[in-house]
C-alpha cells in the first residue's frame, strides 16, 4: 500500500466545487476523522493538490488520488493551506447532511 495518495484540484475557482465534492465523500465515508486530507498549494504555479495518508487510503481511492511521494518532499515548493473540514458532531451532523449536486 502507498504511504501517501494525492489529485490535483486545479486552479482557481473549480478548486472550490471539487473540494465540495470531496468534503461529501468525506462526509459518506470518514464523518469522524477530523483531517482526512491535506490540502496544499503549489508555488510556482497555483495550483491546488489534495493528499492523503495512507490511512485514509479509502477516501483517497475513492476520490480518484493515485499514490505519491510524501508532501514533505517537496515542502519548497507546496505550501500548506492549514485547511480543515468541520468536524462532526451532534449539533453539526445535520446541518451537514451532503446534497445533491449537479454537474457544471
Amino acid at each position: 500500500m502507498a504511504d501517501w495518495y494525492s489529485k490535483s484540484l486545479g486552479h482557481g475557482a473549480p478548486v472550490y466545487h471539487r473540494l465540495r465534492i470531496l468534503d461529501e465523500l468525506r462526509l459518506l465515508l470518514c464523518p469522524m476523522a477530523e483531517s482526512p486530507y491535506r490540502l496544499m498549494i503549489d508555488a510556482a504555479t497555483a495550483e491546488t493538490f489534495v493528499f492523503f495518508s495512507s490511512e485514509h487510503a479509502e477516501i483517497a481511492l475513492a476520490f480518484g488520488a493515485r499514490a505519491c511521494a510524501s508532501p514533505d518532499e517537496n515542502a519548497e515548493h507546496l505550501v500548506d493551506l492549514q485547511y480543515r473540514p468541520v468536524i462532526i458532531t451532534d449539533s453539526t451532523r445535520e446541518l451537514l447532511q451532503p446534497t445533491p449536486l449537479t454537474a457544471s
